[in-house]
């Protein structure tokens, strides 16, 4: 045996007595975690684009001008959404930690994840809503030129209105519940490092 290799062995002793985690699960926890966003958000760029060909075909199939306006707004909070999505979520593989030791990587990239999911309304959730909005107006004016209802919402927009918020509301209560997981994780590597949140 060497000296490098004894003051190796003594170095690898020391982070186990000290309850670090050793480097070879560190780097497997990275490369995990960045399998998981990288699926997570080819996940998110496949429903994008469904969105776009879906609200596209609307545009030009939908009666009321309204209904078009919609879908062209929607369309246009897909391709806001997905590049925030890019911009403040992308994955990022432990390749590209250089030089940097690869815990304080992770914790990057932990930190990042969790802010892009904390903020999600604001970026994610909150582009659909006006063009939701408009495109419910078009579909109610069309319902009262067939029927001649009067112009109070009717028990169809309640139920619609009913379904969108329950579901953007479940997709935000899960990001921040995810959120909170993340940030036990960087609880966790600052605890090991000495380090402030």
């Amino acid at each position: 045996m060497t000296p490098d290799d004894d003051a190796k062995q003594a170095w690898q002793a020391s982070v186990e007595i000290g309850g670090a985690l050793p480097l070879d699960e560190v780097r497997a926890g990275a490369d995990k975690f960045y399998r998981f966003v990288r699926r997570r958000n080819l996940i998110e760029y496949a429903a994008c684009v469904v969105a776009l060909v879906v609200f596209s075909v609307y545009i030009v199939v939908l009666p009321h001008v309204l209904q078009k306006i919609g879908s062209v707004m929607i369309v246009a909070g897909t391709v806001f959404a997905a590049w925030q999505l890019h911009r403040r979520a992308s994955a990022v593989p432990p390749e590209n930690a250089g030089t940097m030791p690869i815990l304080l990587f992770s914790r990057a990239q932990l930190v990042r994840q969790r802010d892009a999911l904390r903020t999600i309304f604001w970026w994610y959730i909150l582009p659909f809503l006006p063009g939701l909005f408009v495109i419910m107006l078009g579909g109610r004016a069309v319902r009262l030129s067939k029927t001649g209802e009067t112009a109070a919402v009717g028990w169809q927009e309640l139920v619609l209105l009913g379904i969108i918020g329950a579901s953007l509301g479940g997709l935000w209560w899960w990001n921040q519940k995810a959120a909170a997981k993340l940030q036990r994780h960087i609880d966790d590597i600052d605890a090991l490092t000495g380090r402030g949140a």
